[in-house]
């Protein structure tokens, strides 16, 4: 039985909970948080062994095999490397820190204790993108041309969501442009230049638009708002032989070819939450005695972070 304690008792972490005791030979057995009263009633909600505050589950590292963080952006640092010193697992949620200072730090911890830390970027592992990057790989429609992405997502943020907060790394490129530039690094790796203009209101952004410049030519352009009236959320490759459109790209189900010549295909996929595809594969990491993720390595994480960061200076937005 894989056991797994849960730091930071905000609203994704009820789903990432339910997900992972959902999973085969998986149990999540302890409630970590700040606060001692609030660890309590999580662990009640969900019928946990125990209830502890960060320092209680550092001092009981062989409690259990691993620790899923999701506390606010501007903790992690202070969580994941108190949790890796005392040799826990990490699997820390997106965005991984609020700036690439913070995630060198993590990283640097991670390899001098020798412990496993992964960022939970659920969208990479997901058999709909695994399929996309063998097609690129295999270079079945030819070379990439161009790329668009869009992730605008208004719904479902009150006007005292951390969203709108800059003291715990809110706006929409550390909330949603994340994925967006994460899947675009899958793709092409690290452009060559980035331009950005965005929308700041009170320290953070509200909407940014991106251009990412390659080598011969090729473009990327990208979009993350947190104001659009919905949801608008698709990935579209345009390439030497067809177009490859992922709809709903960060969760995708299905993934569209139209070759230039021929017939277009449609290749669905399990209607499976997707953290359950990020939990398995931290956890067959765990058993593998493996330090840091074949698809979504640090190397990555760090990189994305520097763009990230770049993105966010140049609209006028500092973490």
């Amino acid at each position: 039985m894989f056991r797994w304690a849960v730091c930071g008792l905000g609203k994704i972490s009820h789903r990432w909970v339910k997900v992972a005791n959902g999973l085969p030979d998986m149990k999540v057995i302890a409630a970590v948080s700040s606060s001692k009263e609030r660890a309590i009633i999580y662990q009640h909600k969900y019928k946990m062994d125990y209830a502890w505050t960060y320092d209680e589950l550092a001092e009981n590292p062989s409690k259990v095999d691993a620790v899923y963080v999701a506390t606010n952006m501007n903790d992690h640092q202070r969580v994941v490397e108190k949790f890796l010193k005392a040799g826990i697992p990490v699997l820390c949620e997106k965005s991984f820190a609020l700036n690439s200072i913070q995630t060198r730090s993590m990283i640097q911890t991670a390899q001098n204790y020798d412990v496993l830390l992964m960022e939970a970027m659920w969208c990479r592992i997901l058999p709909a993108t695994r399929y996309v990057d063998q097609i690129i790989k295999e270079k079945t429609y030819g070379d990439i041309l161009h790329t668009s992405g869009d992730f605008k997502a208004g719904w479902g943020h009150g006007p005292k969501s951390r969203v709108w907060k800059h003291d715990v790394g809110g706006g929409s490129v550390l909330d949603l442009a994340v994925y967006l530039v994460h899947y675009t690094y899958m793709l092409l790796g690290k452009p060559e230049h980035i331009f950005a203009s965005g929308k700041v209101k009170q320290g953070v952004d509200v909407s940014c638009d991106m251009l990412f410049e390659y080598e011969k030519n090729v473009l990327c352009d990208l979009h993350s708002s947190l104001e659009f009236p919905t949801l608008k959320e698709a990935y579209h490759i345009y390439m030497e032989k067809g177009v490859i459109t992922v709809p709903s790209f960060y969760g995708a189900k299905k993934v569209i070819e139209k070759p230039y010549v021929g017939r277009k295909k449609v290749t669905k996929f399990p209607r499976v939450d997707g953290f359950s595809y990020e939990i398995s594969h931290f956890v067959e990491l765990h058993k593998r005695g493996k330090k840091e993720s074949d698809i979504v390595p640090l190397s990555v994480t760090l990189d994305v972070m520097d763009l990230l960061e770049e993105i966010n200076r140049q609209i006028g937005v500092v973490f």
